[in-house]
């Protein structure tokens, strides 16, 4: 993005501050491709903007996730909890503004792929999967994380890795949506950024965070391991396919080039496993 769009990200995020009566009280940081601005602010809490299109803010998708994480079954997890929100419009855009608590501990990841090898205990692996079993109690949101039964998807899996699915067979499962190490914090679990929650295929979230660590053998090896049972299945395999082309999709936008290869591997080895012609 350009300067003059970041200099238009702060200029927003000193608003919302002012419109929530907050604080900032550190230096800003930027998301991928500069989509979302934050900043520490008074009152020990988080400050999270982000700008879109109208038409794009009306999807049960993304936009006011973090806003509705909220309560139960949400309660049960260790998150972020929203405070309160702000939003606007100017110059065509909607503008909007999470106030979140702070979160002291540091995410694993600095972004969607985990560059460092990582030893992590199995108290952690264990809090990771308590922490996600609460998702289970919600059926009723239209909310959508990634959905590969649309036709889409299915055209994607076809260009990408050359596979036909089955959209019946495909079980929907409640998801986080964004499960990679950098929306993780250890030694103390908190799962961070829950903007794209929604449905996804049953095993989504093992599937993201293994696309995740797939330059970290070891990492990965473990993730295959904590979620075999998900990701051993047509279903898990259908997760996978869908994560790794969202990977693939950033590799096609010139980022993270290095993960191509082995994504693309492990989406090979799904297909070979779990999708037999």
């Amino acid at each position: 993005m350009t300067t003059e769009h970041r200099d238009q990200l702060a200029t927003y995020l000193a608003e919302a501050a002012d419109r929530l009566d907050v604080t900032i009280a550190g230096v800003a940081v930027h998301g991928l491709y500069d989509r979302t601005i934050a900043a520490p602010v008074s009152g020990s809490a988080w400050l999270r903007l982000t700008t879109e299109r109208p038409r794009w803010t009306e999807a049960d998708t993304m936009w006011d996730g973090i806003a509705t994480a909220t309560d139960e079954p949400f309660d049960g997890i260790p998150m972020p909890r929203h405070l309160r929100s702000v939003v606007w419009t100017d110059d065509g855009l909607v503008v909007r503004a999470d106030l979140l608590t702070y979160v002291s501990q540091q995410a694993i990841g600095t972004g969607l792929v985990l560059d460092h090898d990582v030893d992590l205990p199995d108290s952690w692996w264990h809090a990771v999967h308590s922490a996600l079993a609460p998702l289970r109690h919600i059926n009723t949101t239209k909310r959508v994380a990634a959905d590969p039964r649309e036709d889409s998807f299915q055209n994607y899996f076809l260009a990408l890795f050359g596979v036909r699915i089955d959209p019946d067979r495909v079980e929907m499962a409640m998801s986080h949506g964004d499960l990679h190490f950098g929306n993780l914090t250890a030694p103390e679990l908190v799962i961070l950024d829950w903007e794209n929650w929604g449905w996804a295929p049953a095993g989504y979230d093992a599937a993201h965070l293994l696309c995740s660590a797939i330059l970290q053998p070891t990492v990965a090896d473990r993730v295959q391991t904590e979620f075999a049972d998900v990701l051993g299945t047509y279903t898990g395999a259908v997760a996978t396919l869908t994560a790794a082309s969202k990977y693939l999709h950033h590799v096609e936008s010139g980022e993270f080039p290095e993960v191509a290869v082995p994504i693309r591997r492990c989406a090979e080895k799904a297909i070979r496993d779990q999708l037999p012609c």
